[in-house]
């Protein structure tokens, strides 16, 4: 029965008492009955009369609060099929699966009336969470543990998401006691029928444990349903990660999804320059280029968007270099600037203006970015190989340092050059 409803009953027997009552008075004191109704004859007890029907009125909406109160309380049976089809319908969309992968998360908590869910990422020796809510802010210190390293500092929470990762438990749940309140702590393994290996694990907290184990059929299909979106999404990287390592033809040594030259390419171009080197003591300058947590980029942006943020950078990098000089793939996130006829400080000046470029530049969708930069010159004593050595040692040192560094590396000095 609605609210109005009860209204509606609690006026109608008011009502029948007002004229009942009435019409009690009438017949027995001979007196109108309008007037009895009005409470304009001496004999009517006004006071009385109004808190009766008052009391009356009141106790009528008494089962109102009563079902309010048991509604409050008891939490309504799922639709199994419905909630999955609805978390499904978030979880295969079209959007970048970790955008789909928190909302999911999102939609479970809503569901099962949880405190949070927490999404682990199980590496080689560490774990990573994937998501972020109050209730992660407010336990972990950081949002990767190294569960093999011992600490005295560790929250309960963590304690019990390493020794889910140590013991590698398909089910887990403890309780324990937060801001003075008993909450559970559930974990499920994230783990392909074939593999043996989890790729994860999801961890929910719950104030009311028998809500969640009641519904432990839906969390089970849930997690198989996250486990598949997941294994796709790593298959789906390593696989574009595949195709665009041997996308280049490889009689023409250009890769034609970026419109540039590839690695064996560039390699040619060293060679050819190593060569006049040694006849006709020429210079030589080779700049490594990293573009700045790009890895993190393609784990929020979905593929495409990446490959713009690629193709836009090398023709901003082409644009404002010389014709001569020669930028092609390094390696899959890498690039090269081989710079004929000139020194490191030419290398160095071509990695400021690119850094003050960038500065100004906004890629679509993912704004701005910064690089990394190691830098060498030719030496006579150098080999091919102890010159491109040092190029990559140099954009190892540059990257392990905040986005925008310079670092430049010789064969006989060492020089340090940070972007301000």
């Amino acid at each position: 029965m609605s609210k109005n409803h009860y209204f509606i009953l609690a006026f109608t027997i008011t009502f029948l008492y007002w004229i009942l009552d009435a019409y009690t008075s009438a017949s027995l004191y001979g007196s109108s009955l309008i007037d009895e109704i009005l409470l304009q004859t001496p004999n009517t007890l006004i006071f009385i009369k109004i808190l009766t029907a008052g009391l009356m009125f009141t106790l009528s909406l008494t089962p109102l609060f009563f079902t309010k109160r048991v509604q409050k309380n008891a939490k309504a049976p799922l639709n199994e099929f419905g909630e999955l089809q609805r978390v499904a319908d978030i979880l295969f969309s079209s959007l970048s699966t970790k955008i789909n992968v928190i909302k999911a998360l999102e939609i479970l908590e809503e569901i099962l009336h949880l405190e949070a869910s927490l999404l682990f990422i199980y590496n080689k020796e560490t774990l990573t969470l994937y998501n972020e809510n109050e209730f992660i802010k407010a336990f972990f210190r950081s949002k990767e543990i190294l569960p093999f390293r011992i600490s005295t500092t560790r929250s309960t929470v963590e304690e019990f998401a390493v020794n889910c990762y140590v013991e590698k438990r398909a089910t887990s749940e403890v309780s324990v006691k937060m801001d003075k309140k008993q909450i559970t702590l559930f974990s499920f393994a994230l783990q392909e029928q074939r593999s043996e290996t989890a790729l994860g694990s999801l961890m929910l907290a719950s104030h009311d444990a028998k809500f969640v184990e009641h519904n432990r059929a839906l969390i089970e299909k849930f997690t198989q349903m996250l486990t598949f979106a997941l294994s796709i999404a790593a298959k789906k990287e390593l696989l574009q990660s595949l195709n665009s390592q041997y996308s280049s033809d490889t009689t023409s040594h250009f890769d034609k999804v970026l419109n540039i030259i590839n690695f064996s390419k560039v390699q040619e171009h060293i060679d050819y320059e190593f060569k006049r080197h040694k006849r006709y003591h020429t210079a030589l300058t080779l700049v490594l280029i990293d573009i700045t947590m790009l890895k993190n980029l393609t784990k929020v942006f979905p593929a495409e968007v990446v490959m713009a943020l690629k193709k836009d950078f090398i023709q901003l990098v082409k644009k404002n270099t010389r014709e001569v000089d020669i930028f092609g793939k390094w390696t899959n996130d890498q690039f090269a600037l081989i710079l004929p006829d000139v020194d490191f400080r030419a290398g160095q000046r071509v990695a400021k203006k690119l850094q003050t470029i960038l500065e100004e530049t906004k890629f679509p969708r993912v704004g701005k970015i910064s690089c990394s930069y190691g830098i060498t010159s030719l030496s006579p004593k150098d080999t091919v190989g102890s010159f491109k050595a040092r190029a990559e040692s140099a954009l190892v040192s540059a990257s392990t340092k905040e986005g925008n560094a310079i670092e430049v590396k010789l064969q006989t000095t060492e020089l340090n050059h940070n972007a301000f």
